[in-house]
């Protein structure tokens, strides 16, 4: 199947469980239409995805990584309404719509972001998974988004602003705000499938070197394309001097560095079957063509 078509395809069948969800969830609470908003506004869905995929190279059903995929989402969806707040990257555009702080107002917004922490938990704990998995994935995402993952990260790029950073640096940043959830993607889709440490560790793997890929993949498009294009203000990292590949590279090398950090994503899965990470191997290679 065509990667793009087999994106789509997935995104359907996640987008679907994602409508099931907030239907048997409704509430009348403010903070639910809130997150509910900011959830259902789209986008390429590539955590959930990626979780599938995951899922299914260690021997899973893709269904059977749904639920690890809205919680993931939830936590992505929770850092993407606090990362747009005016203390923060001050975004009023996200996924083509408002953000949700100026759909809802500020306050909202940080109540509606802390609120789908707690709701991603509560997804893996009320979900089929055998108890050791949901214990394995709810101590992976609190990992994956605290001092050592995703909160850090996003401290350390605000940190940076207006600062020369060097490349370690710099992939240090990327591998807290973007890595440590791909990893989550990863180990929460095989981990379901699986309780194979090597071939989770290999996935694992793949999601680090991935998640590097995809934040270079993002900030060039941040310098080479248009609010239109994606979605959401374009020109922000230069606007704010965030420290980037493309700051410290220039846009030719730092096409050179996604390049180099999608091949290792690629070279984690050696050993492993082609059939069975061909969609993997496929996955990185669409995500580098959009900047080369």
């Amino acid at each position: 199947m065509n990667i793009n078509t087999l994106i789509s395809a997935k995104k359907t069948i996640f987008d679907e469980f994602l409508r099931s969800y907030l239907r048997d969830a409704q509430s009348d609470s403010g903070v639910f239409e809130a997150f509910s908003y900011s959830l259902q506004a789209g986008g390429k869905r590539f955590r959930p995805v990626l979780t599938m995929l995951a899922c299914e190279a260690a021997g899973g059903r893709e269904t059977d990584a749904l639920p690890a995929g809205l919680a993931i989402e939830m936590i992505h969806t929770f850092s993407l309404i606090h990362d747009d707040l005016p203390a923060l990257d001050n975004d009023d555009l996200r996924r083509g719509m408002p953000t949700c702080h100026k759909k809802f107002g500020e306050a909202t917004a940080i109540l509606a972001g802390d609120a789908l922490i707690f709701q991603a938990l509560a997804v893996i704990c009320s979900s089929r998974y055998p108890a050791e998995v949901k214990v394995d994935i709810c101590r992976t995402i609190a990992d994956v988004c605290g001092t050592r993952g995703l909160v850090q990260g996003e401290y350390e790029d605000v940190m940076a602003e207006g600062r020369d950073l060097g490349l370690a640096r710099i992939e240090d940043i990327y591998t807290r705000k973007t890595s440590r959830l791909f990893e989550l993607c990863m180990y929460a889709g095989a981990r379901v499938a699986s309780d194979d440490p090597d071939l989770i560790r290999q996935m694992v793997a793949y999601g680090t070197h991935l998640g590097r890929a995809f934040q270079a993949v993002d900030d060039i498009l941040d310098v080479t394309s248009s609010r239109d294009t994606l979605g959401k203000s374009a020109g922000k990292d230069l606007i704010q001097d965030k420290a980037t590949v493309v700051k410290a590279l220039g846009i030719d090398k730092a096409r050179t560095w996604a390049k180099s950090a999608t091949e290792q994503a690629m070279n984690a899965l050696e050993g492993l079957g082609a059939e069975q990470t061909g969609q993997l191997r496929e996955l990185a290679k669409w995500m580098l063509n959009r900047v080369t």
